[in-house]
């Protein structure tokens, strides 16, 4: 009989390697992870394009949704926004200017996922920056010693307005005296009579370069922070606006301000929109950064 020598090699070795096989040794290693305090949002879409809008229409060209992300580690209880107009348009666009000499960041309004949940269409700006005219419109009748005048316009209406200096000589003091018609402009002259039917503020708040204007609660600025630039020449009215380079002003409005915090990974919307007044010239106005921060 012939024996198959790797048949027999093949059972031996498989008999004598079964208890190898068969044991078996086991240790356990303990995993721990520290994360770090890391505090970062995200806002998107990136970019916003408002094309064609057309100036002083009682419309606007739809609103764009924007989504903040907790993509950090932290909780936050408030988000804000800022704008870089008063740095940036630091020269009076009225003033032989074309569309590139004003700021799109001037034009924003905004509101919040509450508010629009709400059903609310209380649209209201960053913050616009007003210039003086220089000229004088023929049927103005001025307020006392006025230095400056100019429109206060959203996307159809545009009040007037005059600025008169402060004692010191400059519009940054307590006393510098803000009018505002509380009627729009509409063809008459006395739209521009602000000796009667208008509102004056004349108590503001010093700082370097502005005096502020709180706790406005009649007339077109009603809630509005308003602040005057030392040379008169400027105002700035913001509603959204926290963190530019003025002091923070209590009519100011958070994007975002909760007891609920907002956690990692929670997601919070807004939506602009832009307001074109009456008499800004055609073509590309020059980009503005809006800066979202959440503390």
């Amino acid at each position: 009989m012939k024996v198959d020598m790797r048949a027999i090699i093949i059972a031996l070795l498989s008999v004598l390697l079964l208890p190898a096989l068969a044991l078996a040794a086991t240790d356990d290693v303990e995993i721990s992870v520290n994360v770090s305090i890391s505090a970062v949002i995200e806002v998107t879409p990136a970019t916003a394009n408002f094309n064609l809008v057309t100036p002083g229409v009682d419309s606007f060209p739809g609103s764009l949704e924007f989504t903040i992300t907790n993509k950090g580690s932290v909780n936050f209880t408030q988000m804000y926004v800022s704008l870089d107009v008063p740095a940036e348009e630091t020269a009076n666009p009225k003033v032989g200017g074309g569309a590139g000499a004003y700021r799109a960041g001037g034009f924003i309004v905004l509101m919040n996922e509450t508010m629009l949940a709400a059903g609310s269409d209380n649209w209201r700006f960053v913050g616009r920056q007003e210039w003086n005219l220089t000229d004088k419109p023929s049927a103005y009748t001025p307020g006392t010693w006025a230095k400056a005048w100019g429109y206060f316009g959203n996307n159809s209406k545009e009040y007037f307005w005059d600025l008169t200096n402060g004692t010191n000589g400059f519009c940054n003091a307590t006393d510098t005296q803000l009018r505002i018609k509380e009627w729009a402009v509409n063809g008459s002259a006395a739209a521009y009579d602000l000796s009667s039917d208008s509102q004056t503020y004349s108590s503001a708040t010093a700082q370097a370069d502005w005096a502020v204007y709180d706790a406005l609660t009649s007339g077109p600025l009603a809630h509005y922070c308003v602040a005057a630039r030392t040379d008169c020449q400027r105002v700035y009215i913001y509603q959204w606006d926290q963190g530019s380079q003025l002091d923070q002003c209590s009519s100011t409005w958070y994007i975002y301000d909760d007891d609920t915090e907002f956690t990692t990974n929670d997601q919070f919307d807004f939506n602009i929109t832009v307001w074109i007044p009456p008499g800004i010239p055609a073509g590309d106005t020059s980009s503005s950064t809006l800066t979202v921060t959440a503390s």
